[in-house]
């Protein structure tokens, strides 16, 4: 029995010993099989499985408060710290309160790769919002939008223009909406507005109109605007009763963030996260119209650090988004003395240096200054802050004789060379027309500024568009009384025209542009008499000469100077219209080149371009 037991336990060996050789050979048919499977059970990189955010787009995240504050806003505070693992770039992001236990960091990312992120709560011992820690992966933004290939909008100290994070110029041009919340962003109409702004459910049915706020914003992103400039403001009902972010009984300034207020910020919200969504700059002003915060702090009704909490929580809400700050309408310098304002008692100036000091993207700062009428170039006091990086101009162009450069001049030989924006001109179809509206466009790009304003009636202000007794008294074109639908003012010509010229602007280098103010024999332009115009140059090797009114129909316009003996390529273009002609190619051989009259009545502009080899 033994004997057997042993053999039998031999061939099992040997057996075995068998099987596992024929295991062992590479069989040619089924080795790649063999390590496609051994592969598929090497774990996974496990930053792969990491959350993931798209470069510079706004993300979101939630946490749940273990405490119920009696005044979150004042009873804790929250931040979380972003950390890039492999660049160590670092940044500090606020969050918000959102209701309840509800608290919320809302955060864009500015490097690929992968962040450690990790919370810091005033409260230590409430362990839902303090010591909370994640990692997330940032990858590559997949989409066409400009604001996020090339990143926020930043400026440089010397620089005169905007750029992207990336260094690519930044052209400004904004659609006004200084009563953005009375947009309707659920219905067709303004809620509250005279009658002959809304339109017809007739008329929304055949442009497919379900959202008045939406449909205005696709159309302009549509056409290629780069910024909505907006303020946060109702109904004008007098000194208190201005501010959308509040009610009969005050504003956020009284109320904090209560219940009331709360719900105001959810539904602005929904404006900011659409305006970033089709991908333009947000800039705009913070929470009031000025006097609001002026009457309260002067009598003493709101401090210092109340203010700064209330930035934080801006802060909170919407730096995560593609913005620039310009803190109070006409607030810089005093707002005309309103309630025996001073410059040195201006609470505004608190919440520009406030609103810089959370912003983790240190996002384009200045203030909205009062009209150039009252407040000259000397008299700002907002660009002495540390935070103030560029100037949100208000004055009228004059265009009926030779152009008011005064002030633009000041801007360009004092501005320690911050963009200027002429953020706050005359508005189409309100206090100009057409043309005024187009002229001022062209203006401000060919007199040393780099952005601006464009506003159209009823879309720029919705109580004073549906002003009946306004009537428009604008150059040699004459007098009209407005009365617009807000369709209407949306599809105003002058609104296609500034595409017109953004487009132009852009086929060249732009933001090289020089001015030329003074138009002697020493400078690179003489005018024709009584030539409306604005002219300017890129080291004499591109002139962009822009020439409006009937004035200008049948004359020669001018004579550019300091020219290469060379060919230069002139390509016209009608303001209008937006056609151009074929480019023609001149040879200079003295130096100059006499602009010949304009192909036709309209307002023209005119390229001459060296070329080079």
């Amino acid at each position: 029995m033994k004997k057997t037991r042993l053999l039998c336990s031999i061939l099992l060996t040997l057996l075995a010993v068998s099987l596992l050789a024929a295991c062992t050979e590479k069989d040619p048919d089924t080795a790649d099989t063999a390590l496609t499977s051994a592969e598929e059970t090497k774990p996974s990189d496990p930053d792969e499985n990491l959350p993931i955010l798209e470069q510079w787009v706004a993300g979101e995240m939630e946490f749940t408060s273990q405490t119920t504050y009696e005044d979150p806003l004042y009873d804790a505070a929250l931040d979380v710290v972003f950390t890039n693992a492999e660049t160590g770039t670092t940044f500090t992001m606020p969050a918000f309160w959102d209701g309840g236990t509800s608290w919320k960091v809302r955060y864009a990312l500015t490097e690929l790769g992968k962040w450690t992120w990790s919370t810091i709560c005033t409260d230590e011992t409430n362990t839902g919002l303090h010591g909370q820690s994640g990692v997330i992966r940032c990858v590559a933004y997949g989409g066409e939008l400009d604001i996020y290939k090339h990143g926020f909008i930043k400026t440089e100290a010397g620089t005169r223009y905007f750029m992207y994070a990336d260094g690519t110029p930044f052209f400004y041009l904004g659609d006004t909406h200084f009563t953005l919340p009375l947009e309707s962003i659920d219905g067709i109409n303004p809620e509250g507005c005279v009658d002959y702004i809304k339109i017809s459910q007739e008329t929304a049915d055949e442009y497919g109109i379900t959202s008045m706020f939406r449909y205005i914003m696709d159309y302009r992103a549509e056409q290629g605007y780069t910024v909505i400039q907006s303020q946060q403001l109702g109904y004008y009902m007098g000194v208190s009763g201005n501010s959308w972010m509040g009610d009969a009984e005050g504003t956020i300034f009284t109320h904090g963030v209560s219940d009331m207020i709360l719900a105001k910020f959810r539904e602005l919200d929904r404006y900011f996260a659409y305006i970033a969504e089709k991908g333009f700059v947000h800039a705009h002003t913070q929470f009031s119209y000025p006097e609001e915060l002026i009457e309260l702090y002067l009598a003493g009704g709101i401090d210092q650090a109340t203010i700064d909490t209330l930035c934080r929580y801006w802060v909170a809400r919407y730096a995560a988004y593609p913005v620039m700050w310009t803190t109070a309408q006409e607030g810089d310098k005093d707002h005309y003395g309103f309630n025996g304002c001073t410059p040195e008692t201006n609470p505004w100036s608190m919440v520009m240096e406030s609103i810089a000091k959370y912003d983790p993207y240190d996002h384009p700062s200045s203030c909205h200054m009062e009209n150039s009428s009252v407040t000259a170039f000397d008299d700002f006091i907002f660009d002495d802050l540390e935070s103030h990086s560029w100037y949100a101009a208000q004055y009228n162009m004059n265009i009926t004789d030779t152009p008011n450069w005064d002030m633009l001049e000041e801007f360009w030989n004092k501005s320690d060379a911050k963009p200027v924006v002429n953020y706050e001109g005359q508005y189409d179809h309100f206090w100009c027309n057409t043309a005024k509206a187009r002229a001022q466009g062209w203006m401000a790009f060919l007199n040393g500024q780099v952005g601006y304003g464009y506003g159209s009636q009823p879309i720029w202000s919705i109580f004073w568009g549906g002003n009946e007794s306004n009537t428009v008294n604008s150059d040699e074109r004459g007098e009209f009384s407005i009365a617009l639908t807000w369709l209407e003012g949306l599809h105003s010509e002058a609104g296609q025209q500034m595409v017109y010229m953004k487009d132009f602007l852009e086929d060249y280098e732009w933001w090289k542009l020089v001015p030329n103010f003074q138009v002697t024999s020493d400078t690179y332009f003489t005018r024709a008499s009584d030539q409306r115009y604005s002219v300017a140059t890129v080291e004499n090797k591109l002139f962009i000469g822009y020439f409006y009114g009937e004035i200008t129909r049948n004359k020669p316009l001018g004579t550019l100077q300091k020219m290469e003996n060379a060919d230069y390529e002139v390509v016209w273009m009608n303001c209008v219209t937006g056609e151009r002609t074929e480019p023609i190619v001149v040879t200079i051989t003295d130096g100059t080149y006499q602009i010949p009259k304009k192909p036709t009545s309209d307002d023209w502009v005119v390229a001459v371009k060296l070329i080079e080899d």
